[in-house]
């Protein structure tokens, strides 16, 4: 299966990045992965948010395969024990740029939704609400007349 590695190093490391980058290809391949591209630099960005009193963070990423699941978990282990890398997303290229609705979704049946607790409740008349009469807008100027003319000011 095909995977997707994004992970971001702080600038103090710029300099450092194909060494950092060499590290995480030896961590993929070691783990039996194969890097599919060559690491693409997406450069300096800042962030949403302060991470580690940093604002701004040097972004990369990379495909790979990888045959064994279970080595994913051994691959996430290692990238957080490097202490170069702030932070790292691996994520299944097919789900890559998806919409939701073509994402497998968890489609719960209409007998699922309802709750135990309106369900054990008897139900209640449903009571419409008061209405006023409407009132014409004839009406409404004879009464206005009627007040105006009782207090001349």
């Amino acid at each position: 299966m095909e995977y997707e590695l994004l992970f971001f190093t702080s600038l103090a490391n710029e300099e450092r990045i194909p060494e950092i980058k060499r590290e995480i290809e030896e961590i993929i391949i070691g783990r039996g992965g194969k890097i599919s591209a060559d690491f693409s630099d997406i450069g300096k960005r800042k962030f949403a948010h302060p991470i580690k009193k940093q604002t701004h963070g040097f972004f990369s990423f990379c495909r790979f395969t990888l045959e064994e699941k279970e080595n994913l978990t051994e691959i996430n282990r290692r990238m957080v024990l490097n202490d170069k890398v702030m932070r790292h997303l691996i994520v299944r290229a097919d789900e890559i740029g998806k919409p939701m609705s073509e994402q497998k979704v968890r489609e719960e049946k209409p007998e699922e939704k309802v709750n135990k607790k309106t369900e054990a409740r008897p139900k209640e008349p449903a009571v419409a609400p008061e209405t006023k009469p409407k009132v014409e807008i004839s009406d409404l100027d004879e009464k206005l007349t009627e007040i105006l003319e009782e207090n001349p000011e």
